[in-house]
């Protein structure tokens, strides 16, 4: 590493946004977590908070935001019924992504990359805000989600509106095609494309802080500690269980080469732990 590209690394600042709160059965992130028996017949879900959050990077030749939360109006209409109910949100005014950013000094048209992690409704509900960005997005996720979208398939976790957002607003796209399995973004982030597990295409980050050193942005290619093991614990919702078990494979080996921390993508204690935006950030 150059003496240049050292002073620029040094400048690197991470900033953990919180988003506000989804609550949701247990099983969605990890299965089966309560198993019935022979003696116990009637067992009952645990009903969870899980934290939503962005991750925000300022590096000295550009902002970096990885995933965008939910959308505002996800509880007035935005989301159908079955996802409201399955998944309400709540939020502080403040946590919402433009003031948080605005707190921040920062608005939309400021970000210069978008890194998504997928594209539920909990990570790309704001997407078409950032028009001036470039959004990084897996191709095989972006593409099978539009293709549910034509079709007028069932979406799950993919939100009618927010995809019909993404058309009218024009966004600049960038997918990234499943033989590239990293991409360096800018010197000290590095994009991670992880493939088939809990959607279509997963992607993460591996950032390299002067202080804090390397950590790994998972998001939801591990929604837990419990997910991550060992064992290995697949989660209640996942479109592909062995690229799911790779994936988790392929992290625990680069936090081990890297001894890189992990932020996962739901964990309520690992989240309560983490310092947010208000509080400070990660250098």
């Amino acid at each position: 590493m150059s003496a240049q590209e050292e002073t620029e690394l040094n400048k690197l600042k991470m900033y953990v946004i919180a988003n506000g709160m989804l609550e949701c059965d247990l099983a969605n992130m990890i299965a089966m977590p309560k198993l019935a028996n022979s003696e116990n017949h009637h067992t009952v879900s645990d009903w969870v908070k899980s934290p939503v959050y962005s991750v925000l990077l300022e590096h000295p030749e550009g902002l970096v935001l990885f995933d965008t939360g939910c959308h505002p109006d996800a509880m007035k209409g935005r989301w159908d019924r079955g996802n409201m109910l399955r998944t309400p949100y709540t939020f502080d005014e403040s946590e919402l992504l433009p003031n948080a950013l605005k707190r921040l000094g920062y608005t939309p048209d400021d970000i210069r990359y978008v890194v998504m992690s997928h594209l539920h409704e909990d990570h790309a509900g704001c997407l078409e805000m950032f028009t001036k960005s470039q959004i990084f997005v897996n191709d095989d996720e972006l593409k099978q989600t539009l293709r549910l979208y034509v079709l007028n398939g069932n979406m799950g976790g993919y939100i009618r509106n927010d995809i019909k957002a993404w058309f009218d607003t024009q966004l600049n796209w960038a997918p990234i095609d499943a033989e590239t399995k990293e991409i360096e973004l800018l010197d000290g982030i590095t994009i991670l494309n992880f493939g088939p597990g809990h959607t279509f295409g997963m992607m993460g980050l591996l950032v390299t802080l002067p202080n804090t050193g390397n950590v790994i942005l998972a998001s939801d290619t591990i929604n837990t500690a419990k997910n991550f093991g060992p064992p290995i614990l697949f989660p209640g919702l996942a479109y592909d269980t062995i690229g799911y078990y790779k994936t988790v494979q392929r992290i625990a080996q680069l936090a081990k080469e890297k001894r890189a921390k992990v932020f996962f993508g739901h964990d309520i204690d690992q989240f309560t732990e983490l310092k947010k935006s208000t509080e400070g950030c990660y250098d």
